[in-house]
């Protein structure tokens, strides 16, 4: 639109029924705008043809539009009236409009990963491995920097630091396997986001967040591994690519659009690529194909049960929420079991009844939790938990739910622990208690560590108590194996090496370093630190 300096003469000239950013040139005879994560730049035509306002598609070809990249573009913006900037991933473009060049840049930057040093042992605890289902009674486990160097039977001459762990159980850290928890704010990382720092705090050591905005996830995942920030492990699919049809950003017309969708995520740092309902067969099996040129896994989301038959035949390597025909014939579980499929069913929001969210809701004031108001700001805790439907538990379906994926695993497949970042922390022990239904306690702690690994193509990293794995571990007061909602009495987590009090996050080893201010609202006052204030309950 342009104005007179008055603000007068108000004239449209241009709409863009899919652009997310639009730029004009400085000299007003250009526009650049970034469309479906891609750059394009057109002539501005003041006043159009005929006067008429021009519509601006880039496939439908009534306006002379260039594209500018295919593999991925972001943020336009005029350096000078003939120059315009733009970039994707390590990729730092320039083009010139008067000779029609483009210059490339590589960007390179690294900074160190905050692995710490030195050794620690935890001695004398009960340890499940998820190695074989290997339970030790009394043992020990040895930590050197970021890495398991001893499980069982270990001296403990010459390490650093010996705790004394006895009446302990200490089982792998949790993988989150669907957290959406890069929510809060859209670019602007801070230091102590409690959305990082809850998971961490509830023993999730790991996530993939399957669908999320890229300028939040990936810059926040590599700010965790340099020490900047304190939170899981993160990993992502990065944004999804949607189905859409030939007026939409994301339509797969052939492989090669597949290819540069796929390349374009990898280049941004996506493990896996999140197909999100592509519509036609050709065009998954596209995905499929292209997600394995590039080296990647393939999950999408969940539809009805034909439509996940199908995505398996297509070569994806799993997916996401329950389908709702249960309960699950034989037939079914062995066609999943023997293609090695995952199941990922995020229990807390699945199956054809009420969300099994609510259950827990109204199971326990979750909102009067100590934890839960310790890293939760009153606005995100309050409003579901204290207010929640009560339902008879038979009108649950977790149980059914449950029951299929075990189905899946025992003909073979796996299973994968996701609680979609419905509730913050305490979501994933949810979705642990609620497998154990049918997978029973050590069936539910295996989903939820070293199902999740092999989803995210980490297992000879993580995902159970082994020599060389990286040292991500949960030590409990009490013993998950007799009573799986144990997995709440933590007294530590470690996450690569580094150990945490479970409820404040303060560093124990190889510093003792407080986690810093945290915040949350009472009665309308800001309090911070560990002051707390006795009517917190009282709000009307």
């Amino acid at each position: 639109m342009s104005v007179k300096a008055d603000g007068s003469d108000k004239q449209e000239h241009l709409t863009f029924p899919a652009a997310d950013e639009i730029v004009p040139s400085p000299d007003g005879q250009w526009v650049a705008f970034q469309e479906g994560d891609n750059v394009y730049v057109a002539p501005f035509a003041w006043g159009g043809i005929g006067g008429d306002v021009q519509r601006v598609e880039k496939r439908r070809g009534q306006f002379p539009v260039t594209q500018l990249t295919r593999d991925g573009g972001l943020f336009p913006r005029w350096r000078n009236a003939k120059t315009l900037e733009y970039g994707s991933g390590q990729r730092f473009y320039v083009r010139h409009m008067d000779s029609g060049r483009t210059d490339t840049i590589h960007l390179k930057l690294s900074v160190p990963r905050d692995v710490p040093t030195g050794s620690v042992a935890l001695t004398n605890a009960r340890i499940v491995t998820l190695d074989q289902r290997k339970v030790i009674e009394r043992g020990t486990v040895v930590v050197r920097e970021s890495r398991i160097a001893c499980v069982g039977e270990c001296s403990t001459s010459g390490v650093d630091r010996v705790i004394d762990a006895a009446g302990k159980t200490i089982i792998p850290g949790f993988i989150d396997m669907h957290a959406h928890h890069y929510r809060e704010w859209r670019g602007m990382r801070p230091r102590h986001d409690f959305e990082q720092a809850i998971y961490l705090a509830y023993g999730v050591t790991t996530t993939l967040d399957p669908s999320m905005y890229s300028v939040n996830m990936f810059p926040t995942a590599e700010l965790i591994e340099a020490g900047e920030m304190i939170g899981p492990r993160g990993f992502s699919t990065g944004d999804n690519i949607t189905a859409g049809d030939a007026a939409r950003a994301n339509e797969i017309n052939n492989p090669a659009d597949a290819l540069a969708m796929v390349r374009k995520m990898a280049d941004w740092g996506a493990v896996s690529i999140k197909q999100y309902a592509q519509p036609r067969r050709d065009q998954r099996q596209w995905m499929s194909e292209a997600v394995r040129t590039v080296g990647l896994n393939e999950t999408s989301e969940g539809g009805h049960f034909m439509e996940d038959l199908g995505f398996i035949m297509d070569g994806q390597t799993g997916w996401e929420h329950a389908f709702r025909e249960l309960p699950m014939y034989s037939d079914g579980a062995k066609f999943f079991g023997k293609a090695g499929a995952t199941y990922s069913p995020t229990l807390v929001v699945a199956g054809p009844t009420g969300w099994n969210i609510e259950y827990w809701f109204g199971a326990s004031d979750v909102w009067k939790d100590a934890k839960q108001r310790r890293w939760f700001p009153w606005r995100a805790l309050v409003p579901q938990t204290r207010v929640r439907w009560l339902r008879p538990e038979t009108d649950y379906n977790y149980p059914l739910v449950a029951q299929a994926m075990a189905d899946v695993i025992a003909e073979g497949g796996h299973g994968a622990m996701g609680a979609h970042g419905e509730h913050h922390g305490i979501g994933p022990h949810w979705e642990v208690w609620m497998g154990a239904s049918a997978l029973g306690n050590m069936g539910a702690l295996e989903v939820a560590s070293l199902g999740g690994a092999r989803f995210l193509g980490v297992d000879r990293d993580l995902g159970s108590i082994e020599v060389g794995k990286l040292a991500d571990l949960m030590v409990l007061n009490s013993n998950p194996l007799e009573n799986i909602k144990n997995t709440l009495d933590s007294k530590y987590v470690m996450k690569g090496g580094k150990l945490y009090d479970a409820m404040s996050l303060d560093e124990i080893w190889p510093k003792a370093v407080p986690f810093g201010p945290y915040y949350w609202v009472n009665d309308d006052v800001l309090q911070q630190n560990t002051k707390r204030s006795d009517t917190f309950d009282k709000r009307p």
